[in-house]
């Protein structure tokens, strides 16, 4: 009888501790693992009906936003800035002419990033249409001037 209980107790104790061993993997995996969010085409449209595509804080509190804007004649000249995150503007539909508000640069002073992307600065305007994008950092005046309708484009807000 004393080794049914002796086999019971040790039986319940690798039971318990691989129950525990478990929960705590799966804890850890999930913890890790990244959250992938995909939306189809039809949802990115319909966004623009609602100004909003996705939102979400990661682990530090830092909110991540994917707007979705379409400007018309209406909103043309209207110059603005983001003071505290940055755009990655992904333009989606129709066009636009992209002005940064300033003094021009002298020539020959444009040049690209590390990533092959054309630095820009205060007083110059580019045309941007379907496919183009803008990386804009917080305080940095722009505006948007002979628009194409329907202009419109994903905002995605980072820090």
């Amino acid at each position: 009888m004393q080794h049914i209980r002796k086999t019971i107790v040790v039986a319940s104790a690798v039971v318990a501790f691989g129950a525990g061993w478990l929960a705590k993997s799966t804890a850890q995996e999930n913890a890790s693992s990244p959250v992938i969010t995909y939306f189809s085409h039809e949802k990115v449209d319909a966004a623009f009906a609602r100004g909003r595509l996705f939102g979400r804080k990661d682990r530090q509190g830092t909110t991540y936003s994917v707007l979705a804007a379409t400007r018309g004649k209406s909103d043309e000249g209207v110059v603005h800035s983001h003071t505290v995150w940055t755009a990655v503007v992904v333009i989606m539909s129709g066009a636009a002419t992209f002005v940064t508000p300033g003094t021009a640069q002298s020539a020959g002073t444009a040049a690209t990033d590390e990533f092959g992307g054309q630095l820009i600065g205060g007083g110059e305007s580019h045309r941007v249409s379907k496919g183009d994008v803008v990386i804009i950092p917080p305080d940095a005046p722009h505006v948007y001037r002979n628009i194409e309708e329907p202009f419109s484009y994903l905002v995605i807000q980072t820090p």
